[in-house]
C-alpha cells in the first residue's frame, strides 16, 4: 500500500479551514444565544410596564364598571405598544375588556406562532384602588417587532463572523507564507545541493525564530560541507598531481627525460597491433653510444650523464611528430619511425641522426668529449612480424655495424628476417 503524503500546506489550510470553521460555529452559536437571552429579558420588562401603565389608566373604568371605556381604553393602549393579547378582568374573575390583534396575513400568523413559542411570557399587573385590587391586567406582546429585530441582531452576527472569517483567512494565509515559504526553499536548496553538489548556496533568513535557526544551522553545515569538499579538491589534486609524477617516473628515464624500455615497447606493441597484416609500416632504430665506457672511466660518471641528456635533446630535434624515442638503459637508445612511407625515409632519418651524434659535445665537468653512435634499422613487417623479433633485429644490426666502423647506421636486409624466438644475423 503506498502511502499518500500531503505538503505541509495543504495539511495548514485544511487543519486553519477546520479551526475557522468550529470558532465561527461556536461563536455564532453563543452569540445568538446571548442575544435571544437578552432580547427575552427586555421583551419581559417592556411587557410589564405596559402592564403596569394600562392597570393605572383603565382604574377609573375598573371602579366605575364603565365597560365601555375600559375596552376603548385597553384597545388604544393595546394599538399603540403593539400588543398581541390584553384582558381586563375585576377580581371575580369576569372579564371587562378584552383585545385581540388581527392578523391581516400567514405573515403575521407565523410570527405569532415562533413569538408564541419563543418568548412565552405573560405579563399581569393589579389595578389598585385606594389600597384594595379591584381588577388584574394580563398582557401579551405581538412578538412581530421583535422577531424583526431578532433576525436584524443574527443577521449582524452573521456579517460579523463573515468579516472576522475573511480577516482570519488573511491571518492564516500570511502565517502559511511565513512558515511554509522558508521552509519549501530550504527544501529546494537541500535538493540542489544534494543533486547539484553545490554546497556554495546558503538558505535565506525567515522571520519565524525556529526556521530562521533551522536555516543557520543548515547554513554552517554547508560552510563545514563545501569546506570538507575543498579540502577533499586539493587532496585530489595532490594525490593526481602525485600519481602523474609516479607515473612519469615509472615510464620515463630520470636522467634524460625521455620514455623508458616498458614505455617504449607498449608505444611500439600498439602500432604494430594498429598496423595489421599488409596495413601501414614502421621502422624501429637500434642506438648505441660509441665509447661511451671510456668517457665514463676517464671523464667521470657526470661527464656521461651530460652526453646521454646531449644525445637525447639531438634525437628529439630530428624526429618526426608521430615517433617516439627511449632511452632503454645505459647508452642505448631506440626509436620508432611510425607511418613510414619507405626505407629510404628510415635511412634519412638515421643518416640525420647519425650525423648530429658525430658533432663534439661541449660538456661543464670534461670539456669538449669527441663521441658519435651507430644506429640499426629495421623495419616491420620486412624484418620481423613481432615485437620481439624486430627489437632483435634491429640490434643485431646495430652491433653488425659497429664491427664494420663506428659512427654508422646500417639497415637489415632481406637475409636478416627476424622470427619471435630466433635471430639471424649476416
Amino acid at each position: 500500500m503506498t502511502l499518500t503524503r500531503e505538503s505541509l500546506l495543504v495539511k495548514l489550510r485544511r487543519a486553519h479551514l477546520r479551526l475557522g470553521i468550529s470558532a465561527l460555529v461556536t461563536a455564532g452559536a453563543m452569540l445568538t444565544l446571548i442575544s435571544f437571552l437578552t432580547l427575552r429579558a427586555y421583551v419581559n420588562q417592556n411587557l410589564s410596564l405596559i402592564a403596569r401603565s394600562m392597570a393605572y389608566t383603565v382604574q377609573a373604568a375598573v371602579v366605575f364598571r364603565d365597560t365601555v371605556s375600559a375596552q376603548e381604553t385597553l384597545a388604544l393602549i393595546a394599538e399603540q405598544e403593539g400588543l398581541w393579547q390584553a384582558e381586563l378582568r375585576d377580581t371575580g374573575g369576569v372579564l371587562l375588556a378584552h383585545y385581540q390583534y388581527q392578523q391581516s396575513s400567514q405573515v403575521d400568523a407565523l410570527v405569532s406562532v415562533l413569538g408564541q413559542n419563543i418568548l412565552l411570557y405573560t405579563a399581569n399587573a393589579d389595578v389598585v384602588h385606594d389600597g384594595a385590587v379591584v381588577g388584574r391586567i394580563s398582557v401579551r406582546g405581538s412578538f412581530a417587532v421583535y422577531v424583526q429585530f431578532f433576525m436584524e441582531v443574527l443577521f449582524a452576527i452573521g456579517l460579523c463572523l463573515a468579516l472576522v472569517g475573511l480577516m482570519g483567512a488573511r491571518l492564516s494565509r500570511r502565517f502559511e507564507r511565513d512558515i511554509v515559504q522558508p521552509l519549501d526553499s530550504l527544501a529546494r536548496l537541500t535538493r540542489t545541493a544534494r543533486i547539484n553538489r553545490t554546497f556554495s548556496l546558503r538558505a535565506p533568513s525567515a522571520q519565524v525564530l525556529e526556521i530562521h535557526a533551522l536555516s543557520e544551522d543548515f547554513n554552517a553545515l554547508l560552510d563545514e560541507i563545501h569546506g570538507h569538499e575543498l579540502e577533499l579538491l586539493k587532496r585530489q589534486n595532490k594525490l593526481q598531481a602525485a600519481n602523474e609524477v609516479l607515473s612519469h617516473q615509472a615510464f620515463h628515464d630520470s636522467l634524460t627525460g625521455l620514455p623508458n624500455r616498458a614505455h617504449f615497447l607498449g608505444r611500439l606493441a600498439n602500432a604494430m597491433d594498429a598496423s595489421g597484416p599488409g596495413g601501414t609500416r614502421l621502422a624501429v632504430i637500434y642506438i648505441d653510444c660509441d665509447h661511451f665506457k671510456e668517457i665514463n672511466d676517464t671523464l667521470g660518471h657526470a661527464a656521461g650523464d651530460e652526453v646521454l641528456v646531449e644525445f637525447a635533446r639531438r634525437l628529439r630535434l630530428h624526429l618526426r611528430e608521430g615517433d617516439a624515442v627511449a632511452r632503454l638503459g645505459g647508452d642505448e637508445f631506440a626509436v620508432m619511425l611510425t607511418p613510414l612511407r619507405s626505407i629510404d625515409d628510415a635511412k634519412h632519418i638515421a643518416a640525420k641522426v647519425t650525423e648530429a651524434m658525430a658533432v663534439p659535445i661541449p660538456t661543464q665537468t670534461a670539456g669538449v668529449v669527441h663521441t658519435s653512435a651507430t644506429l640499426g634499422v629495421a623495419v616491420f613487417p620486412d624484418h620481423g612480424q613481432s615485437l620481439d623479433g624486430l627489437l632483435r633485429c634491429a640490434d643485431a644490426v646495430m652491433y653488425r655495424a659497429k664491427r664494420l666502423k663506428r659512427g654508422i647506421y646500417a639497415v637489415a636486409d632481406e637475409g636478416d628476417v627476424f622470427a619471435s624466438q630466433a635471430v639471424t644475423a649476416t
